[in-house]
């Protein structure tokens, strides 16, 4: 298989970041629920649920990079996503300690806050203008 019909899943998780790589995936999973989808492509690794999508993950030079896809709209408790998209924030993870497990559960807990507030927001917009 030639690498660049690889998908980013199939080079991460056989990079030499593959372990921290895992760790996080798994954890994301675990923190989103039952209901989380797995999308690969060629250059992330993204999750989704019913209500949209919360992150993609790909590795990086000495990091796995967490994009929150709606990060400029979560409060950043912590202070560490960086990033001036219109709406992709960025996490670097450089190990899956006690305060990055906080970090990453408090994220998707603020991601599906906002799922949710853009679906019903969008739910009342169509009721009202169709």
């Amino acid at each position: 298989m030639k690498s660049e019909n690889r998908t980013s899943f199939e080079k991460d998780s056989n990079s030499e970041l593959a372990e921290l790589f895992l760790q996080v995936r798994d954890y994301i999973k675990v923190c989103i629920g039952n209901d989380v989808k797995e999308k690969h492509n060629k250059n992330t690794t993204s999750f989704f649920t019913k209500e949209g999508g919360y992150c993609s993950i790909r590795v990086k030079d000495d990091y796995i990079c967490i994009i929150w896809f709606r990060g400029s709209f979560l409060d950043d408790k912590y202070k560490i996503l960086i990033g001036k998209g219109k709406y992709a924030r960025n996490q670097k993870v450089y190990n899956l300690n006690s305060k990055t497990r906080e970090s990453i559960r408090y994220y998707i807990q603020e991601t599906f806050v906002k799922l949710i507030e853009y679906n019903e927001l969008a739910k009342i917009k169509n009721s009202i203008f169709s």
